[in-house]
């Protein structure tokens, strides 16, 4: 606490993170990084034997996990596991929207159904979530939103509008909930991630050539690991970052150079 008498809160030992997408790539790292640390992990994930393997690494490691099966595609369930995160942890500290999905196609062949199912999972369920914990977080004036875009919001995707328009929602969503959010001092900051070694990539592209591509394409000279971007998400929770809210925060070893 400095003169002016506000203090500069940040994760603490014991906060509860609820983390989407927790059972593999970056989630998984998240929970890892945060269990690890004595956090207390809510992990959400549609997929019920990744959710359970990472809940039960964190728990190898000391940590205090729990896997809440939900399939965020579907409002009424999104709320009713809220209700059952709450239940069982009381009121989080951070919440962590890093779960999306990515139908590829080019413009002209994409369905209505693909474009409004990657906006349903990628933008409405964090929305959901924001408004399912906030009144609580609000309550207890602490807390902060970690939303994970993407770099496509700032380069665009050849078959993949779909998931850059909604990555790029997810950084104007961020610096509109912050300024809603700020007076609660409770702070949102979205992680802008480049492409890395994650199941999503992989699905179009063979792991060797990923890493071949990020050695001679990235100026840093490698491709991103889910490790460095939960280097990022604690450093976005921690009282580190106490003054910094509203910002999207590109992690992709210099390929795209963000003001």
């Amino acid at each position: 606490m400095n003169d002016d008498g506000i203090e500069r809160d940040g994760f603490k030992s014991g906060d509860v993170v609820v983390i989407t997408g927790g059972g593999g790539g970056f989630g998984k790292a998240f929970a890892k990084r945060f269990g690890g640390n004595r956090g207390r992990i809510a992990l959400w994930d549609i997929d019920k034997k990744l959710g359970e393997e990472t809940a039960a690494e964190v728990r190898a490691m000391g940590g205090e996990a729990t896997f809440f099966p939900v399939d965020l595609g579907d409002a009424d369930a999104i709320l009713r596991t809220a209700e059952a995160t709450m239940n069982r942890y009381g009121t989080p500290y951070c919440l962590i929207n890093n779960a999306s999905v990515f139908p590829r196609g080019e413009v002209l062949a994409l369905s209505l159904q693909d474009w409004e199912f990657t906006f349903r999972v990628n933008v409405t369920a964090p929305f959901l979530i924001v408004k399912a914990f906030g009144p609580a977080m609000i309550e207890k004036k602490r807390g902060c939103v970690i939303n994970i875009a993407s770099g496509r919001a700032l380069e665009g995707a050849p078959k993949g509008a779909n998931y850059a328009a909604t990555k790029a929602a997810i950084v104007s969503l961020t610096k509109s909930l912050a300024l809603e959010w700020a007076p609660h001092r409770i702070r949102v900051n979205s992680l802008i991630p480049g492409q890395s070694l994650t199941a999503m990539p992989m699905v179009a592209t063979p792991r060797e050539k990923l890493i071949a591509d990020a050695a001679t394409h990235v100026p840093l000279g490698r491709i991103g690991y889910p490790d460095d971007m939960a280097g990022v998400a604690w450093f976005l929770a921690s009282a580190d970052a106490a003054w910094m809210t509203g910002q999207g925060v590109a992690m992709n070893g210099g390929a795209v150079m963000t003001p």
